[in-house]
């Protein structure tokens, strides 16, 4: 599996900007005047349009030695991320407090890096927010068959040492010897840029934004993890926090600084991503089965397992399970989560188009695709569509 070895190879060149026109000024924006910026180091930026795109932060929960050595939270920041490598390269028992996809993701790294790596999660399962307990459980034997231990369920106190930790302390009175803590438990929008521009926030959601991404303030858009999100079905508040969402975002608002030129409201966070652990890749996009139920959707489940390339006893062959739900009387696709090899990622993409253009069953079921041996499931099997005819066939019985 190819990997990293450095922070430095992942890092966004700025070249292609500079070689746009674009100028970059390192600095902190302190106060707004009108038009104008004051930076923290003295300087005045005038703006004609001015997007605002701060991010996230993470959340730290009320946990006792989150000041300890060894302990470390999730910064998108380059030296901090060092930092935390070169950690992790010296530590041999570490304990990640979250299990998101952050939590996750950084899990499997250090399980493939040899460690010795436990996952802490007060929820029963991992990704809890993005897949239905069926397929967090790919995700969960992804961790425990290469040696990775799963405390879900429970939560963290106390992290236990003197300067440095050697211990944490759950709620169900456990204690787990480590000498590494990663903090990933979520993160949550910086908008503390909003007070300083005069523009209107959320507490704890985020810019307040219309469907063009504009603030309360003309002239000043709010875009990505920093901008209040919504659900795409209910409109509510939707905490998730995506770079495919940030760039749909500032694409619309960058189409439309100074005039209405796609006129089309961006419809609100579908939460599509996918990500691989170990050999297992899952995909979601659109709702899960459990927050259809919460939202109380009448809904019908359609579900297919069969090999990704054809016929399935090929070298490079692996198994794709997908779960879809349609509307029971729209009969259009609420959503969809799919696991299996590298071909999850492209098909999770697909379903996100399906979903924005409210493709029902029917044209699902009809539709006209390209197949090969060597790239694809066979066309009479094809995961999606199958899928999509189990759910059919499920319109009038219990599914």
């Amino acid at each position: 599996m190819n990997r990293l070895e450095k922070v430095d190879d992942d890092i966004l060149p700025d070249a292609p900007l500079e070689a746009a026109g674009i100028e970059i000024i390192i600095d902190t924006v302190v106060d707004r005047n009108g038009r104008r910026l004051r930076c923290a180091g003295g300087e005045e930026i005038r703006f004609e349009r001015l997007v605002v795109a701060t991010g996230s932060i993470p959340m730290l929960p009320p946990i006792r030695g989150l000041d300890k050595g060894g302990v470390f939270t999730v910064i998108k920041e380059i030296s901090a991320l060092r930092t935390l490598k070169q950690a992790a390269e010296q530590a041999n028992d570490i304990v990640v407090i979250g299990g998101g996809y952050v939590g996750v993701e950084f899990a499997d790294e250090l399980l493939a890096k040899g460690k010795r790596v436990t996952i802490i999660d007060r929820l029963d399962h991992l990704l809890p927010q993005a897949l239905d307990a069926e397929f967090s459980a790919f995700i969960e034997a992804a961790i425990t068959d290469r040696g990775g231990e799963l405390r879900l369920g429970t939560s963290v106190t106390d992290i236990e040492g003197g300067d440095h930790v050697e211990a944490v302390l759950l709620d169900n009175g456990q204690r787990l010897h480590c000498d590494l803590v990663i903090m990933a438990v979520g993160f949550k929008p910086n908008h503390s840029i909003g007070a300083k521009l005069g523009i209107e926030v959320s507490p704890g959601h985020g810019i307040k934004v219309d469907e063009y991404m504009r603030t309360s303030s003309p002239g000043i858009f709010a875009v990505g993890d920093c901008a209040e999100q919504h659900n795409c079905y209910t409109g509510e508040n939707w905490p998730i926090m995506l770079a495919s969402t940030a760039m749909a975002q500032g694409r619309l608002a960058g189409s439309n600084l100074y005039s209405i030129k796609v006129v089309k409201t961006f419809q609100g966070v579908l939460g599509t991503f996918s990500s691989k652990i170990g050999g297992t890749a899952v995909g979601v996009s659109g709702l899960t089965e459990a927050q259809a139920q919460r939202m109380g959707l009448d809904y019908v489940v359609g579900r297919a397992r069969v090999p990704d390339r054809h016929p399935g006893t090929l070298d490079d062959a692996s198994t794709i399970e997908i779960k879809l739900l349609f509307s029971r009387f729209c009969h259009t696709l609420l959503g969809g989560q799919i696991k299996g090899g590298d071909s999850v990622g492209e098909m999770a993409n697909i379903l996100a188009v399906m979903i924005q253009n409210e493709m029902t069953d029917m044209e699902i079921d009809t539709l006209q695709i390209g197949t090969h041996p060597l790239l694809t499931s066979s066309p009479v099997v094809y995961p999606i569509i199958s899928a999509t005819v189990d759910a059919i066939s499920n319109w009038f019985g219990n599914d």
